[in-house]
């Protein structure tokens, strides 16, 4: 799109024309003469002087030829009245070599007047026909045309549509071909400027509010407004916890850029997936307990033994942002379920919990960036399915880039216990 086409003159684009032409005529030539000694019995000098002539007339239709149609090529923009004129011109000297030779042939004049006539007559047939096929051409043409300027103005809905199988044909489906193209790339590129804008707002928001409420409550104690021991104690756990959520939103979005960017890189190795499910649920044991959820592990027979080929620490991660994930939205009293099974080729992995549960229309959206439900706006409520450990909507989405760099496959359905549940499929070993 950002280049001109470099068009050049005829002669340079194709350097072998002139030499097709000179053996064209060389060939004509030969056929012609071996045509007239050998089934017309001509004698050897009259052969000798159809050569000749033959040459002679041959080289000068094809000299004024090209000039005729080089100069009707500067002077006449129609690309339809060129190309019958082309024709006519062809015609024309084919006429003049006809006379020429009948007169040489010395004809009588009813004859020459006759044979001029019949030749007129296709002459102008000829022509009538190399109008209507140059129209037919030069009509492709200029809906491609049409279809190119639409295009140029904006219009990326622009076909041209299928014209046929000869060049002008491909012509329009190599168009096609290309402004399909151009409107994918837009429809990309639009996409990747709205996530970029949609971007900028939640990370503004994610750091505008424990920004704020920090600077208040650093401003209170600078103030001497908060004196107290115990309150001064309290106002720095909160500045603490406020700084520990900006640094892991930060980690966040760098792990994701990384992901985005094609730029994450990991130490693969033999994972014993049982081992590493039991290790992930001992760390969340005590917090499932203190917010009164039940957390359970169930793995299929077989699982002590099943291995797979990846990054363990970036596996653990997708466990953890999930289990984050069921914990924020599981009441207490409610269950959170991690299971485990093979079969030949995969082994895959599920996190359900006993949540509000997502509407099936929004399944697939808790694995987009800054992605909260309607439930979630406010920031006390720790975020939507998808917020993951920071409560700002990029767990699920590190997650899925994270699953995906394995070759493996992430979704989410409803869970037998009535809210989310989240599956993972990876490749076995």
């Amino acid at each position: 799109m950002g280049h001109r086409l470099q068009v050049r003159s005829w002669m340079s684009t194709r350097p072998g024309r002139p030499l097709v032409v000179a053996g064209a005529l060389l060939l004509a030539i030969v056929g012609a003469t071996v045509f007239a000694e050998r089934v017309l019995g001509a004698p050897r000098r009259e052969v000798e002087l159809l050569a000749a002539f033959l040459s002679a007339s041959g080289i000068l239709s094809l000299v004024v030829g090209a000039l005729a149609i080089r100069w009707a090529g500067r002077r006449i923009p129609s690309l339809h009245v060129r190309l019958t004129l082309a024709y006519g011109i062809g015609l024309v000297v084919a006429l003049v070599n006809v006379v020429t030779t009948s007169v040489l042939m010395f004809l009588s004049a009813h004859d020459l007047a006759l044979l001029s006539l019949l030749l007129v007559f296709a002459a102008v047939i000829s022509v009538a026909f190399a109008y209507a096929v140059a129209g037919a051409l030069t009509a492709d043409l200029g809906a491609l045309s049409h279809a190119a300027g639409r295009l140029a103005a904006g219009d990326l809905a622009a076909r041209v549509g299928t014209r046929g199988s000869d060049e002008a044909g491909r012509l329009a489906v190599a168009f096609d071909d290309m402004a399909d193209q151009l409107q994918q790339a837009f429809s990309r590129e639009r996409a990747l400027e709205a996530g970029r804008r949609e971007l900028v707002s939640a990370v503004s928001h994610d750091l505008r509010t424990p920004l704020s409420t920090t600077r208040a409550m650093v401003e209170a104690l600078a103030d001497g407004v908060v004196s107290e021991p115990a309150e001064v104690q309290r106002y720095l756990g909160l500045i603490l916890r406020d700084i520990e959520h900006l640094s892991r939103l930060i980690d966040d979005l760098f792990e994701l850029s990384q992901i985005e960017s094609g730029a994450l890189r990991l130490r693969c190795l033999v994972v014993d997936v049982g081992q590493l499910i039991s290790e992930t649920l001992a760390a969340y044991q005590a917090p499932a307990a203190e917010q009164g959820v039940q957390l359970e592990e169930k793995l299929a027979p077989g699982m002590d033994v099943t291995r797979i080929e990846a990054d363990p620490d970036r596996i653990q991660r997708v466990l953890r942002n999930l289990l984050d994930n069921a914990l924020r939205h599981t009441p207490a009293g409610g269950t959170i379920e991690v299971s485990a099974a093979r079969d030949t080729a995969r082994v895959e992995l599920r996190v359900s919990d006993s949540g509000a549960g997502v509407p099936d229309e929004e399944l697939e959206r808790i694995f987009d960036r800054f992605y909260r439900g309607e439930r979630s706006r406010r920031r006390d409520e720790g975020g939507g399915h998808g917020a993951g450990s920071t409560g700002a909507g990029l767990g699920l989405a590190i997650a899925r880039g994270l699953i995906q760099a394995h070759h493996g496959r992430i979704w989410a359905e409803p869970s037998p216990l009535g809210g989310v549940s989240i599956r993972i499929a990876l490749p076995v070993v």
